[in-house]
């Protein structure tokens, strides 16, 4: 396979960037104003808090980058180089100056094939080079439309280049899908059982709904099945323990290797997102603090209150199976430990409630801006309805292989990422060769002839 090098400027319609004057904001629209901040994991992430703007100046705006599906956009301020692939039909946003925005001459260059050129760890290495700015780096849209890029000399190399990587990162979303799925389901069934108080009753009927007997608890203000009793959180917890951050290299007695899970990392426990905890060392009288199955990590300090501190997650036997190192966490999170194991996800899920909604929280402020979290007060005021175990042990069973699966799909995607990651440099300098069947119309690996 040969490769011909060209200006994206050569291969595109139109490279420009986003808006670079003043607009008009509207809380209350429908149109927002997004930046190189919402580019994230290749894919272009926005919510309602998010910039609303007026309708006249996304008009304005869009006259000019004329924005559409499939077009590049990739981020030029701060962090360079992200990008990701427009896929919205009805767009209702647009970008400020920090994105560029390549619409590519799709008989020349195929969206997907830049967006994983872009990736390759030379060309992030020059995008970053070809960067100036004292305060912040900046790629200009001039160098942008400048930037060299190898494509086939075969341009149905490039699709099938393009189509290799781009069915890997599909298998990832549908398997990103699935765990959402799956904990939505999670999230309805604590709903049902702790919250309306609808969880099977000794015929199978949800319980309240079928007249079983409610009691007024003085304490926590609020009728609760009868037989059920009221304690504070911390009568749920055998011990808690603060992390440790250790070193960056072995040094001294600091030489057990262990991945650790900071509070940025919680998500990825959660089933959300591949594995991306640092790998530290701690010292030897502190294997301790070695997470066990079913132990609980909350984030103590962090940014923002509605944002960080406070998250809370959990590892299971599955978790384990992602990480090369044993897990601890980090000098800013906590691990706690239940007096009954079989607890968790009711631990888990009443807490993540009360966290959602904002209401469970003190806080004392530092000089530094560090928000912290007073866990020992938190959890001996915070006042909750204790079912029977017999529940609890039936709700563990219920979540555990809904757990399980949402485990084993983060693996997979792990594994697909690595694949991923490691055919990247070599289908693009054509180490190895993509071979489509056109009778089966399906792509196999061939190690042995180094084609795919």
């Amino acid at each position: 396979m040969k490769f011909d090098r060209f200006k994206i400027g050569d291969l595109a319609d139109n490279v420009t960037d986003g808006e670079h004057g003043s607009v008009i904001d509207d809380a209350n629209g429908k149109y927002y104003l997004l930046s190189n901040k919402n580019i994230k994991n290749s894919k272009i992430s926005y919510d309602e808090s998010d910039r609303k703007i007026a309708k006249v100046s996304f008009e304005k705006i869009n006259k000019r980058t004329k924005l559409e599906k499939n077009d590049v956009v990739i981020s030029t301020v701060g962090s360079i180089g992200r990008t990701a692939i427009i896929k919205d039909e009805d767009i209702k946003y647009d970008f400020q100056r920090s994105v560029g925005i390549i619409k590519t001459d799709k008989s020349k260059l195929l969206p997907e094939y830049l967006h994983y050129y872009f990736q390759l760890p030379y060309v992030q290495k020059r995008l970053n080079y070809l960067s100036s700015g004292a305060v912040q780096k900046c790629l200009f849209i001039s160098d942008l439309r400048n930037i060299e890029i190898d494509i086939p000399d075969r341009f149905e190399y490039q699709k099938q280049i393009a189509k290799v990587l781009s069915d890997l990162d599909a298998k990832i979303e549908v398997n990103n899908k699935i765990n959402k799925e799956l904990e939505a389901l999670a999230k309805t069934i604590y709903d049902y059982w702790f919250v309306q108080f609808d969880f099977p009753d000794e015929n199978g009927k949800p319980y309240k709904s079928s007249g079983g007997k409610m009691v007024y608890n003085e304490e926590l203000k609020r009728e609760i099945p009868e037989g059920w009793e009221q304690s504070t959180i911390a009568d749920w917890i055998e011990n808690h323990a603060n992390g440790d951050w250790g070193k960056s290299e072995p040094e001294g007695k600091y030489t057990v290797e262990v991945n650790c899970i900071r509070g940025a990392d919680l998500p990825s426990l959660d089933g959300f997102k591949s594995n991306q905890s640092p790998t530290r060392y701690i010292h030897e009288n502190k294997t301790h603090k070695i997470l066990k199955s079913d132990d609980l990590i909350v984030e103590i300090s962090g940014g923002s209150p509605t944002q960080s501190t406070g998250r809370i997650s959990f590892v299971t036997e599955e978790t384990f199976k992602r990480y090369e190192a044993p897990l601890i966490c980090a000098n800013f999170c906590k691990t706690v430990r239940l007096k009954n194991p079989k607890n968790l996800y009711n631990f888990y899920y009443t807490w993540k409630e009360a966290f959602d909604q904002g209401n469970m929280f003190n806080y004392e402020g530092k000089t530094s801006g560090i928000r912290n979290l007073l866990f020992s007060s938190l959890v001996e005021s915070f006042k909750v309805p204790v079912p029977d175990r017999k529940l609890v042990d039936e709700f563990y069973e219920f979540m555990k292989p809904i757990q399980k699966q949402k485990q084993q799909n983060l693996l997979e995607n792990q594994k697909l990422a690595e694949l991923r990651d490691w055919l990247l440099p070599m289908l693009m300098n054509g180490q190895v060769r993509v071979a489509q069947s056109l009778e089966e119309g399906n792509i196999g690996a061939t190690k042995e002839n180094n084609t795919i």
